[in-house]
């Protein structure tokens, strides 16, 4: 038995039943259950006996395509104003339908082993889920649920099992899923919801980025709920502390109801700091930015009292096509996005994926170990042409606002020197064609490898930036997986190497008269708001939702006890001694914002 089924294990219809995953969006809610019926459609399978079945089977498939592209787009015409933003995810879903291996895989299935599109389908997504359980990072991995979402459409159409019309949901309801699509949750009435449940997810899903910006309270990563409630069962929804509550008794009402109480009036009060500068009690400012991987989260960027875009990821504007993207398509989202961001800064980062993700486009050698092979910095200085395309649709986009430039997984001044030559290759083209761009924009790069902090003082000349990707240089430096169970405790981001490195970039990039930001998770955790003070850092940048706590923290800090509190951490030789220390100390300086486990309490 795994322990994710030992923390699931429940007597069903017990009263106080309690069902641990993910929490995907903070606060409480308590409400009647809405079950939606998402259930997988079950295939057959069929051998077509006669050859000349082929054609007309294919003929079947192509047909169930396109009516599942006309419903997409119907939805699309559908989604309420609030939420209009999502649409984006929609239009990604409607680009999968015909994307290499999807459609033109089920077509060759059909063809050379003269199968039923229902199998053939479903083979091409088994394909397609090997492919990526291989990719390291979570969130690219994850996006394989949008080729499932795409393909449960098209077997439904197949099939002739219609999806359920949830834009009919009446009153107020909690909803509960094995799963939903972007296509789901944009087609119901939000003002009904009270939260999402679901089996599937994580904290990238598409569930949680909506129940984030639209602060639904959501628990994602179940497994089982869809086994354990029924439509108008009594549920509790805790999205801060991932849990769920099924048939509770009075006595728990009433405490999950009071739990709710002190949630919204925290929401309502740290709200307050969105707007405000991220400033210590003894005047040290520090600006705080978001990270954002899709355009869908600039309203929580906005909400959230943003000082501008510290990170924005391009990588899925790659992987949610069937080609590679034009240079038409990267400039209008680049634009989009500065547009509103504007006057504050968008820093846009260059591809940072590999070789391997773009499969069906180029003939690439398979590598042992991708995280370490031809990707980012690497991949773009050997296929150039891809490089210039995304540097020619970032600099267009940079007359329309404050852009920057960052440069992934440097780890040679070299890199710097070839990357920095293929902009000014692209610069002088753009000028030969009379099209507008920023005369002067700010070149960066990530320092995310322990050889680019050895050399920071080099590299510090040559850029106008540093920004330290924490999430890599962890493990990097510790030569670690953080998505291996095995050594996942390893991943230590107050280990006495990691603050050492933080602190020689920091210095360098200083000494030289660059500022130094930091966009990793780490930025985002308010347990380390001091130490993070202490080094001098000039921009966090981290999920939006992140940015009011982290504000709150550093308004009710001081620069000067950080620096002190800085010696004390670097007097200390372990990580268990640092990691022992910084909790005491936040809890006692703390008191009302941190548990003595060093969660916070809302």
């Amino acid at each position: 038995m795994t322990n994710s089924e030992k923390n699931n294990l429940l007597e069903p219809e017990s009263a106080n039943a309690v069902l641990k995953g993910i929490g995907a969006s903070g606060g409480v809610a308590v409400g009647r259950a809405y079950l939606v019926d998402r259930s997988r459609v079950k295939v057959v399978y069929q051998h077509l006996l006669d050859p000349y079945l082929i054609e007309p089977e294919i003929k079947r498939f192509k047909e169930a395509v396109d009516k599942a592209d006309v419903q997409l787009h119907q939805i699309i015409e559908e989604i309420p104003k609030e939420i209009k933003d999502h649409a984006g995810i929609i239009d990604s879903h409607r680009l999968i339908l015909r994307d290499r291996m999807i459609y033109d895989q089920t077509l060759e299935i059909i063809r050379n082993e003269q199968i039923n599109a229902e199998w053939a389908l479903k083979k091409a997504v088994e394909h397609t889920q090997e492919v990526f359980a291989k990719i390291k990072d979570e969130y690219f991995r994850s996006r394989i649920s949008d080729v499932v979402y795409v393909s449960e459409r098209i077997l439904r159409n197949l099939t002739g099992k219609q999806f359920e019309n949830l834009s009919d949901i009446q009153g107020q309801v909690i909803i509960v899923a094995h799963d939903l699509s972007p296509a789901d949750t944009t087609q119901m009435r939000l003002d009904n919801v009270l939260g999402f449940v679901t089996d599937m997810g994580g904290k990238t899903s598409h569930t949680a980025i909506i129940a984030q910006s639209l602060e639904i309270p959501a628990v994602v990563g179940l497994e089982r709920i869809t086994q354990e409630v029924d439509s108008g069962d009594l549920i509790i929804v805790d999205g801060s502390d991932g849990q769920v509550v099924l048939n509770p008794d009075p006595g728990t009402l009433e405490l999950f109801q009071q739990k709710k109480k002190k949630f919204d009036e925290y929401r309502t009060e740290i709200a307050k700091y969105s707007f405000l500068p991220a400033e210590t009690l003894d005047g040290y400012q520090i600006k705080t930015r978001a990270n954002i991987e899709f355009l869908e989260e600039i309203p929580s960027v906005l909400a959230q009292g943003a000082e501008g875009i510290g990170l924005f990821r391009t990588e899925f504007l790659y992987l949610s096509q069937k080609e590679l993207p034009s240079e038409q398509t990267l400039f209008e989202s680049f634009r989009n996005v500065v547009r509103i961001i504007a006057p504050n800064p968008v820093t846009i980062r260059t591809l940072d994926i590999g070789g391997d993700k773009f499969a069906s486009h180029l003939d690439l050698a398979d590598e042992m170990n991708p995280a370490l092979g031809l990707r980012a910095i690497r991949f773009c200085l050997k296929e150039v042409d891809i490089f210039k395309r995304q540097l020619r649709a970032i600099l267009r986009a940079s007359s329309y606002g404050n852009l920057k430039i960052l440069f992934p997984m440097i780890s040679d001044i070299d890199e710097v020197f070839r990357a920095k030559a293929i902009l000014k290759e692209v610069i002088k083209d753009l000028q030969k064609e009379n099209i507008p761009f920023a005369p002067q924009i700010p070149i960066g790069i990530m320092i995310e490898i322990p050889s680019a902090v050895a050399m920071a003082d080099l590299l510090a000349r040559e850029v106008d930036f540093f920004s330290i990707g924490t999430n890599d240089l962890i493990q990097y430096t510790l030569a670690i997986d953080r998505v291996n169970e095995h050594v996942a405790h390893m991943y230590q981001p107050l280990h006495p190497a990691i603050l050492r490195l933080i602190r020689q970039t920091v210095e360098a990039g200083h000494r030289a008269g660059i500022p130094v930001a930091m966009c990793g998770e780490m930025a985002g955790e308010p347990l380390y708001i001091p130490i993070l003070l202490g080094l001098g850092l000039d921009e966090l940048s981290m999920n939006p939702m992140s940015i009011p706590r982290v504000k709150q923290i550093i308004r009710m800090a001081s620069y000067a006890e950080s620096k002190e509190f800085l010696n004390k951490v670097f007097s200390l030789n372990t990580t268990e001694e640092i990691n022992r220390y910084v909790l005491q100390e936040m809890v006692q300086l703390f008191s009302d914002h941190f548990r003595t486990n060093g969660t916070m309490i809302y």
